[in-house]
């Protein structure tokens, strides 16, 4: 365990403190939690008994959190490469040895461009992952990192066609009477989510999964619809032309809270539930079934999660499925619409957090991270053109095990002209291949801000 000096939260042998916060995990629950604090180390915790949405339920991994956070395996002090770059082999040194050595090689390189700096979400907060780091980087004038590997195609999905990241209330799916649960694994990644399914299917909702696989929660559904995996938008027109040709439209809605009806309309109407039945994979005869439920029940809710938009064209598949609840008027209710992400109703100063400003004019070249096996092996397009990388610090993320193209990421760390840093919480595969490897922080051992 990591002891981090935090002097509001020291309190006497007999005068443990109860702490709310928010569970670290990039998950779409965000449970609030309750950490009892004991002489500036946690020692218990547990959810937060009177969040109205998370109502003290945890899942088993966070419930156990505090054994992550006391395991044996846990980094607590720097370690320096003594061996081949992926056998994992190093020896312990002193944090003023790690940091005169990392700093000793950045004062190296020829161009503040060549340093990456990789990371992604980490524990969700506000200042450990999303602003300090920023001001860091944007200070040595580092390579710009465009974090796409979650959800990037499909918060733009909701930007372009609602205006923002923005849906309805998770508490109000428990009023729908039709759920159309989309993508989502729920009872496995969106527990509290399920919840509120299930106190609608009691009060007689409908409960359609559609998802390629049969999951836990399509067997707990009252219907699972299996259409092939990339095949989304085509379902979504698929039920767009049946609303059309019955009728089953809120023409008023469409006339006033609407851009680019005609064309949608177009667009629609090239997919007859004939042709989406080829190529979905789904009965024709279930296609008009969902469409015809899903026109004529009021408030209808659909729950999309992020799977659909992590294939080719899988942005636009989450815009189609994301038009739909307008051409019945489905946002009237509180009850109908849909839900991606709610991140947009929590407006947050970034350039305020990240600091943008220590550029000081500069524009440095910015490199996507799912190509990051590409550009550490040289090529041009995934540099933006720029100069090769020499540096790269990694923390919040996991590159060699997530990134896609793993082979090709693995040889790129595995280059002895590049110098790498990595930040974590116990070894990973990145970590073996890192020159310096540094403890990292949990939730529990660091101040943050949670939205």
């Amino acid at each position: 365990m990591v002891t981090v000096p935090a002097p509001a939260l020291v309190t006497s042998p007999s005068e443990p403190l109860a702490v709310k916060g928010a569970c670290p995990h990039d998950c779409p629950d965000t449970c609030a939690l309750v950490t009892t604090v004991k002489d500036g180390v946690a020692i218990k915790l547990q959810g937060n008994a009177a969040h109205p949405h998370t109502a003290g339920v945890l899942c088993t991994k966070v419930s156990r959190y505090i054994e992550r956070n006391d395991h044996a395996d846990r980094l607590v002090q720097p370690l320096r490469r003594s061996g081949p770059k992926g056998t994992g082999q190093f020896v312990p040194v002193s944090w003023d040895e790690a940091l005169d050595g990392i700093v000793s090689r950045l004062k190296q390189l020829k161009h503040p461009e060549t340093i990456v700096p990789y990371s992604y979400a980490g524990t969700m907060g506000l200042v450990q992952g999303e602003s300090m780091d920023r001001r860091f980087f944007h200070q040595l004038g580092a390579s710009l990192l465009d974090r796409t590997i979650c959800s990037t195609a499909g918060g733009e999905a909701m930007n372009y066609t609602l205006g923002g990241k923005v849906g309805m209330r998770v508490e109000f799916f428990a009023e729908a009477r039709l759920i159309l649960i989309w993508g989502s694994n729920s009872i496995g990644s969106n527990l509290h989510f399920w919840r509120h399914a299930q106190a609608a299917k009691r009060a007689g909702a409908k409960l359609v999964c559609i998802d390629p696989r049969k999951t836990e929660t399509a067997d707990k559904c009252d219907e699972h619809i299996a259409l092939l995996p990339g095949t989304d938008a085509a379902l979504a027109f698929a039920l767009m032309h049946e609303l059309i040709v019955n009728d089953w439209l809120d023409n008023d809605y469409i006339a006033q809270h609407t851009l680019g009806w005609d064309a949608l309309r177009e667009r629609a109407l090239q997919w007859p539930p004939s042709r989406a039945a080829e190529v979905c994979g789904v009965p024709e005869a279930q296609i008009v079934a969902l469409a015809r439920a899903y026109g004529t029940t009021k408030p209808a809710a659909i729950r999309l999660n992020y799977g659909m938009q992590r294939v080719r064209g899988g942005g636009n598949a989450a815009r189609a499925v994301a038009s739909l609840p307008a051409l019945v008027g489905a946002w009237r209710e509180r009850a109908g619409g849909l839900l991606l992400s709610s991140s947009g109703q929590f407006p947050v100063d970034r350039a305020a957090l990240q600091r943008p400003d220590l550029l000081a004019g500069r524009t440095p070249r910015t490199v996507n991270m799912v190509r990051i096996g590409d550009a550490l092996m040289g090529d041009a397009a995934a540099l933006s053109n720029g100069p090769p990388i020499e540096a790269i610090v990694v923390y919040n993320s996991n590159p060699v095990a997530v990134a896609p193209d793993s082979a090709k990421v693995a040889a790129g760390f595995a280059r002895e002209d590049l110098f790498c840093v990595v930040m974590e919480q116990f070894r990973t595969d990145t970590a073996d291949y890192a020159d310096y490897l540094l403890p990292a922080t949990t939730q529990l051992e660091h101040w943050d801000i949670h939205t």
